[in-house]
């Protein structure tokens, strides 16, 4: 009977290590089987049911389907250009939003929520949307643009995951330029014309000022000034000068850098025989500070 009790441990233990020896074989298999043939696991609502042969694959998640029907009509990466001061319209057009989602408007560069809806949450009060339901267009206004409002700015729609379109928004600056250089010279009793030409605008100002020093001239009383307006361009013209003409006069568009220019009245000599004059007294200077130096070097 004690015979017969060891033999058939013996016989247990024999089978448990032939099956642990099995056991070893294929998992020493796995790893050459994951070299061989490269297998892909995925994620399904959310529950993974991993195949142990398989453990040294790769993964792939599945893109998750929107669960929205609205679209956007609006195009991405779109450009928008205004000049400082004026108003800037970003549009975003979306159809078919449901009650449940809601369009935003985001600034990229710190990702500051603008608006929510019909809601601003923002406290620059030169941020506003308006919505258009006839057109379903998201609008977001600008007021009083500068240059650092110049970026990338989000209409984002809360679908899950979210969707959205991105505008980039320009703000140049508008300067004014006043043709004949800084100086002007003019003969007393004679007629002068002072032109301010617009440069880098994307609309035309609402109005250009002239000043006389810091005195507007545009609705002076003095019949012998006129200022005449025209798309881009001033001119400011004066006839029969006298010596009370002179001094310094600005052209200042809106919503543009002004330009300036010193107008001199002049008895006698002409502009040219007084920068002849000029230019001499400038040879004379350089020759006598050349002279000096000679002399210095001599002396050495």
């Amino acid at each position: 009977m004690r015979s017969f009790t060891v033999i058939l441990l013996d016989a247990i233990l024999l089978a448990s290590f032939v099956e642990d020896s099995v056991t070893e074989g294929k998992r020493s298999e796995w790893p050459r089987k994951s070299k061989g043939t490269l297998e892909t696991h995925r994620f399904n609502t959310g529950t993974w049911t991993p195949d142990p042969h398989l453990l040294l694959g790769e993964f792939e998640v599945e893109t998750p389907v929107r669960d929205t029907n609205a679209y956007f009509m609006t195009d991405n990466n779109t450009v928008v250009t205004v000049q400082v001061g004026t108003t800037a319209a970003l549009r975003c057009q979306v159809f078919d939003v449901a009650e449940h989602e809601t369009v935003s408007w985001i600034r990229r560069r710190d990702h500051h929520i603008i608006t929510v809806g019909a809601n601003t949450y923002s406290n620059d009060e030169r941020f506003q949307v308006t919505f258009s339901e006839k057109t379903q267009d998201w609008t977001l206004h600008v007021r009083y643009a500068q240059t650092h409002d110049a970026g990338i700015y989000e209409c984002q729609l809360s679908a899950h995951p979210p969707m959205g379109v991105f505008t980039t928004l320009n703000v140049i600056e508008a300067v004014a330029e006043i043709g004949g250089g800084p100086e002007r010279y003019v003969q007393i009793g004679s007629s002068v014309q002072l032109t301010c030409t617009l440069k880098h605008f994307t609309e035309p100002p609402t109005y250009v000022f002239w000043f006389h020093a810091e005195h507007m001239v545009n609705y002076d009383s003095n019949n012998r000034i006129t200022v005449v307006n025209s798309v881009g361009e001033s001119e400011l013209r004066i006839s029969q000068v006298t010596k009370a003409d002179s001094g310094n006069y600005t052209c200042q568009p809106a919503n543009a850098r002004p330009a300036s220019v010193s107008l001199h009245i002049i008895t006698g000599e002409t502009p040219a025989a007084m920068q002849r004059a000029s230019a001499t007294e400038v040879q004379y200077r350089l020759s006598m500070a050349l002279i000096s130096s000679l002399v210095a070097l001599i002396a050495l």
